[in-house]
């Protein structure tokens, strides 16, 4: 039997925990035309394999293909041809939870309703949208003329072997057109060489769970931990693309059909990520990682009507940040036993280091994700120049809010607009970071005189022959949909749409606590366990209010929830930055911080979980469960008996873990580099047990509701 990952894991000698090197940029400062003072590399010392920075140019992730025609899954989602093996299933859906097969959520073509673009609903036709992704290890180039360094990439299931990329391919979808993501991992421990296009540095089988981070899905497509896709397997996710169902107002209760969704929660920025138990840090450094895009009529409009350039068009940008260290043969540095959180020292842009892009004298729209592990930026152009908000993370703001700067830690992401008509043909502006981190603990400050640049901009070509409509402050993107005292008025040919959650909705307080222990992390002083849950909010009864608040002061935690966003009320009593006063999926608590949040959990049953997106912090345990339920039988069958509702064994053969209660302290399991290890798999459940946890052990207390 081979020896298992974790067990590695604990041993410390994966590859690249040995022989690392920091190859860091030298740098020089020189002042760029109309710009402030900023920092470029030097051509003589320090530089990554002779790599001048800002020489190479910017790529732009492709968007992944639609699979129409004699493409389409085969087969069909939800209808698998039984095998008797790995994967198999029903030869049609059934409707029940107990034949759950390669992942596609039972909840699949149950509610008509969240597809507006089909109303036949046919036999075979309850979506609208298929896609296929492939994992594989491939060669990538973070530098021209460098190293082909091997990555775990995604690739188009209609792309040859080997053509994966980090990011992946960007998926574009309509708001309300649900779509099945067919995602197949040939990351097996026998997955060939580079003659036949594959890649296999490790030697081993690697898991995968992909999370589509600011999605309102069912638990069986969220990316639970633990709800494998294995080597050598594929499965099958359900995305609804639309936010949740509204509550009425009378009851509370969200209603069983119809066209009733929650306008203040249309998502538009997401993204995709690995999110595999105790290894996430590891395979999302090595590449995971792509972005999700919703395009809804309100964007349509804002185009039209020029206030931002036409949604996934050739002016909206999309940038991945990452940060990276390289061994001295060019391979990506990650220490397992480094639980701080992965800090890098060379800055790369979509997968390239220190790229340029050339800009027209026109208006784009930026997309900036933080798809760093620990690091947490503090951007700024070069310039001085204002940019305009129109959004964070998954959803867009009721109004543009303009900001010299903008904080953004791992996972978060900022919608911005930047106006390069200001400038001259020729001129350069970089985009820039001014937040000062050396470990995965914390930013130690900011220092506006100490800015490290990450992507140039060249300003190239003639002005537009008329001037664009700007985004300012106060520029109607949302709208309020209710009187919140703004004292700006919207614009009145565009109905508002967002709206904050109400005090008087508030029905369940609860407080989260980032603690650490053991070396470790915890929440609430007990270490995550995906058998346990910790939280039991009741599906549409109002809002709950939860605290997060950070004992670790040490260490910075950006929170963040599944399944729903929050909108944060107060940190430390005082109002957060204007920017993070909406609708957000993550909230950075400073050290000793405590920030005052609502949310409200509709329309899916658990499990769900919620965690600090230092994503080695996830791995060492910072992470919770809430498993949303139903109460008094009163919602739909799918909503009311949940698959996953933190009581019932079931087995619909897509996990890879043992269905077992397990206590994590016992026989050090902190890893489950015994009962619940892949390559000791005695089953294949998902699901919770009635568990009766050993109160007096950290980690595994009992249920609380």
């Amino acid at each position: 039997m081979s020896i298992s990952r974790r067990v590695l894991l604990k041993r410390g000698v994966l590859a690249g925990v040995a022989g690392a090197v920091g190859l860091p940029l030298g740098a020089s400062s020189r002042r760029g035309r109309r710009g402030r003072r900023t920092q470029v590399s030097d051509s003589g010392q320090g530089l990554l394999f002779g790599y001048e920075p800002f020489t190479q140019e910017l790529v732009l992730p492709h968007v992944l293909a639609r699979l129409t025609d004699g493409d389409r899954l085969d087969p069909n989602p939800g209808a698998y041809p039984r095998a008797g093996g790995v994967g198999s299933g029903p030869t049609t859906p059934t409707g029940s939870f107990e034949d759950v097969s390669h992942g596609i959520a039972p909840e699949f073509g149950y509610f008509p309703d969240l597809n507006q673009f089909n109303s036949g609903f046919s036999d075979g036709d309850t979506h609208e949208a298929e896609f296929g992704l492939v994992i594989e290890e491939t060669l990538h180039q973070f530098v021209p003329d460098g190293p082909e360094v091997p990555i775990f990439a995604y690739r188009d299931v209609t792309q040859p072997p080997g053509s994966g990329t980090t990011p992946g391919p960007t998926v574009v979808v309509r708001y309300r057109e649900p779509a099945v993501l067919r995602c197949s991992n040939n990351l097996t421990a026998d997955r060939g060489t580079a003659t036949d296009g594959q890649v296999n540095s490790t030697g081993n089988n690697h898991e995968s769970s992909i999370h589509l981070h600011g999605g309102h899905n069912p638990a069986h497509s969220d990316g639970y931990p633990d709800f494998y896709t294995l080597a050598g397997e594929s499965r099958d996710y359900w995305y609804t693309n639309c936010g949740p169902q509204s509550t009425d107002p009378e009851t509370n209760f969200a209603p069983s059909h119809g066209d009733n969704f929650d306008e203040a929660w249309i998502p538009t920025t997401l993204w995709y990520h690995d999110h595999a138990m105790d290894v996430t840090g590891f395979n999302v450094i090595k590449g995971l990682a792509g972005f999700y895009l919703v395009v809804d009529e309100r964007e349509d409009e804002l185009a039209r009507r020029g206030v931002i350039p036409v949604p996934g068009g050739s002016y909206d940008i999309g940038l991945a940040f990452q940060d990276h260290r390289f061994n001295a043969d060019g391979t990506i540095y990650y220490d397992f036993l480094d639980h701080n959180g992965h800090i890098g020292d060379i800055f790369t842009v979509n997968g390239k280091v220190q790229p340029y892009f050339n800009v027209e004298r026109r208006k784009y729209r930026f997309r900036i994700l933080n798809a760093s592990n620990a690091r947490v930026y503090e951007m700024r152009l070069s310039s001085g120049q204002a940019m305009c908000v129109i959004g964070t993370d998954s959803w867009l703001l009721p109004r543009g809010i303009e900001v010299e700067s903008f904080e953004v830690s791992a996972g978060m992401r900022h919608d911005v607009i930047i106006d390069f008509s200001i400038y001259e043909d020729g001129d350069e502006v970089f985009l820039e970071n001014i937040m000062l981190q050396t470990d995965g603990r914390k930013g130690k400050k900011v220092d506006p005189d100490s800015p490290t640049p990450l992507l140039k901009f060249n300003v190239v070509g003639d002005a537009l022959p008329e001037p664009e409509v700007q985004c300012v402050e106060g520029t109607t993107i949302r709208g309020f949909a209710v009187d919140v005292g703004e004292g700006v008025d919207d614009d009145p040919d565009l109905p508002g749409q967002w709206a904050p959650i109400r005090e008087d909705e508030v029905v369940k307080t609860r407080t989260f606590r980032a603690d650490r222990a053991m070396g470790a992390f915890t929440i609430n002083n007990r270490f995550f366990n995906p058998r346990r849950a910790d939280a039991v909010p009741e599906l549409g009864l109002g809002a709950e209010r939860w605290f997060f608040q950070n004992n670790a002061g040490g260490w910075w935690h950006p929170m963040h929830t599944h399944l729903e966003g929050h909108q944060v009320q107060f940190v430390d009593g005082k109002l957060p930055r204007p920017v993070r006063r909406y609708n957000q999926d993550l909230t950075l608590l400073h050290g000793g911080e405590k920030a005052e949040c609502l949310v409200k959990y509709r329309s899916f049953s658990g499990p769900f979980v919620f965690h600090c997106h230092t994503i080695e912090h996830e791995d060492m345990r910072m992470m919770g469960v809430v498993d949303p339920t139903a109460a008094d039988g009163d919602q739909e069958p799918f909503v009311e008996a949940g698959p996953l509702d933190g009581e019932h064994e079931i087995d619909p053969m897509v996990s890879g873990v043992v269905p077992s209660c397990l206590d994590l302290e016992h026989d050090h399991y902190l890893y489950f580099d015994v009962a619940g290890d892949l390559d000791r798999i005695a089953g294949r459940g998902v699901g919770f047990l009635e568990c009766d946890f050993d109160m007096s052990l950290r980690g595994n207390r009992g249920r609380v509701k």
